[in-house]
């Protein structure tokens, strides 16, 4: 019993890296950790290579980091205002 709850632990601490490295390219966090807890050689060489969403005429929303158009004065998802930008 000991094994499978150490063995748990490691694998829900693992998944935190491609987890984070997602979420940094505008990835859903709680999605990639429960993928790479489970599945953390697949998932991370996954993180590595997926992209981050940047389209030309395009900037990430600082808040939900949706792609919205680089004049935008806020994003129509979540409402953030970009200020100065």
């Amino acid at each position: 019993m000991g094994t499978i709850i150490t063995i748990a632990i490691i694998s829900f601490g693992m998944g935190l890296l491609p987890a984070f490295m997602a979420s940094q390219k505008g990835r859903r966090f709680i999605v990639w950790w429960a993928y790479g807890a489970v599945l953390f050689p697949v998932a991370i060489v996954h993180a590595l290579f997926i992209g981050a969403s940047f389209k030309r005429g395009t900037k990430n929303c600082g808040y939900c980091r949706m792609a919205v158009s680089v004049n935008a004065t806020h994003c129509p998802r979540c409402g953030y205002e970009f200020i100065g930008n």
